[in-house]
């Protein structure tokens, strides 16, 4: 079970969080010695409350941290960038702190709760600057480290993938001893390669023994190197190296909308890009059921007037009902009857919107809609550019069709197009909003398939924090109407 987790994760990555909880649980002791004196404080009528409001806000700084990736080695390796990303994070850390201690309300919590938050903060700054810069960073960059420590820091590697992508990742990781990373050898489906060896690595045999490799070998990381090759046969590749239960990492340019744009990649000097299930098992399908079901009652009722005012403008506008109805497909590929607030003129012929559909899936172009629909009406224009239309689809978020964040759903005459590899992202419940609403909507420059492995690379990651990142990124695109029609 540890030895999994380790091999999951990475020693590495796992001493730099113990080191960072460390640091920041030492600030507490020290902000609270430095305002009550030792041993007082631990006997102090505020230490219990105290300590359960700074633990908690140690205790956060290892996902904060994760989420300003400072576990990935192209900004642990930086100081200048580490040393911003830092500061930042400690503030927001500083700021929870200060929530936590007005929430609790007593006279206890207030008591010398400023100069104790500012003690903290400085004090895990220097600390987490000094051994993450001065020793880790020093400690982990150099060449000299040797013996069971450094076999302790390497993770065993394998490449599949013997080309000329393949040869520039053998060379980099050559040049490269801080990574850690020992590439024990290639797989590649051409069987004439087995027996070479491509910049001193051996190529080992085909993709059909990646199993006995991985356990002969006893490898922790998978790295796909291979630069041609169809979505559909790569998609699949990934699969099989799941099951594996490695580490697995994409080098090449598939996917480099999710670089691109979410600037996910590991090192700063390749695209490396980890497509490894990453569903953290504290955000299970029933938590994030909780979550959607808490979240869509608070909106319910906080927006309750503005979904009143558009419904009376839709009823004096146009003919027709408020409400839009219509069969879309959700997750597994099955249909429900979904809700959207009218925006199109009644009994509109829908033959213009299935041809844009078709032509924009087949030819892959640019994920344009639309422009001068005459089926929009007026209002409806308005309300779709700000995607205020959408919102009765929290009724289908609380009968469990949808869920706030997810791959859109899409329309049975849209999926009919799709390929089979596209069709993959319904393996997890559509959503409201989602990764391609938030970087493709209508933008010419991202692709209707880009727009799908943005969807892809949610499905295989899922998290709360990357679901409030997206609902927080969801809000400007709302107000400023970015990319609305």
């Amino acid at each position: 079970m540890i030895e999994e987790f380790i091999k999951k994760w990475g020693a590495k990555k796992l001493i730099l969080a113990a080191n960072d909880l460390f640091c920041t649980i030492i600030a507490f002791n020290i902000a609270l010695i430095v305002t009550t004196g030792f041993p007082d404080y631990i006997y102090s009528s505020t230490f219990p409350e105290k300590l359960i409001i700074f633990l908690t806000g140690a205790v956060l700084i290892i996902p904060i941290f994760r989420y300003y990736q400072l576990y990935k080695h192209k900004y642990f390796l930086r100081r200048g960038e580490q040393i911003l990303l830092i500061l930042k994070s400690l503030l927001i850390d500083s700021i929870i702190i200060i929530l936590f201690i007005f929430l609790v309300k007593t006279q206890e919590a207030l008591h010398d709760s400023r100069a104790q938050v500012i003690i903290y903060f400085l004090t895990s700054y220097i600390l987490l600057v000094f051994t993450r810069l001065f020793i880790f960073r020093s400690v982990l960059k150099s060449d000299y480290i040797g013996g069971n420590f450094k076999e302790f820091f390497t993770r065993r590697a394998i490449a599949i993938g013997a080309g000329n992508l393949g040869a520039f990742f053998a060379e980099i990781i050559t040049v490269k001893p801080h990574y850690h990373i020992e590439l024990v050898g290639f797989l590649d489906d051409n069987p004439d390669k087995t027996g070479l060896k491509i910049n001193r690595i051996p190529v080992l045999g085909t993709t059909q023994i990646l199993d006995d490799v991985i356990h002969d070998q006893e490898i922790d990381e998978i790295f796909i190197t291979i630069q041609s090759i169809d979505n559909k046969k790569l998609l699949d590749l990934i699969e099989m190296c799941k099951l594996t239960n490695c580490q697995v990492n994409l080098v090449s340019n598939h996917f480099d909308i999710v670089n691109a744009k979410l600037d996910e990649g590991e090192y700063h000097d390749l695209k490396v890009i980890s497509v490894s299930q990453k569903t953290s098992p504290l955000y299970s399908e029933k938590f994030k059921r909780l979550f959607d079901i808490g979240f869509s009652v608070f909106l319910i009722i906080a927006l309750s007037p503005l979904w009143l005012l558009i419904s009376i403008l839709i009823k004096l506008t146009s003919k027709g009902p408020v409400l839009y109805k219509a069969n879309v497909i959700g997750k597994g590929g099955k249909e429900f009857l979904w809700y959207k607030f009218r925006t199109m003129y009644a009994d509109n012929d829908p033959k213009i919107h299935i041809e844009h559909l078709e032509k924009l899936i087949t030819s892959n172009k640019g994920y344009k809609k639309i422009e001068n629909d005459p089926r929009i009406t007026p209002l409806g224009r308005f309300l779709r550019k700000y995607s205020l239309d959408e919102f009765p689809q929290i009724i289908n978020v609380l009968k469990g069709q949808m869920s706030l964040v997810g791959p859109r759903p899409c329309l049975p005459y849209e999926y009919k197009h799709f390929k089979e590899w596209h069709k993959l992202k319904y393996k997890v419940t559509p959503g409201m909003t989602g990764l391609a609403q938030i970087i493709a909507r209508n933008r010419e420059d991202v692709t209707f398939s880009d727009s799908v492995i943005l969807d892809l690379y949610y499905a295989d990651n899922q998290s709360l924090w990357l679901d409030l990142r997206i609902l927080f990124k969801t809000i400007p695109v709302m107000i400023l109407g970015k990319g609305g029609i």
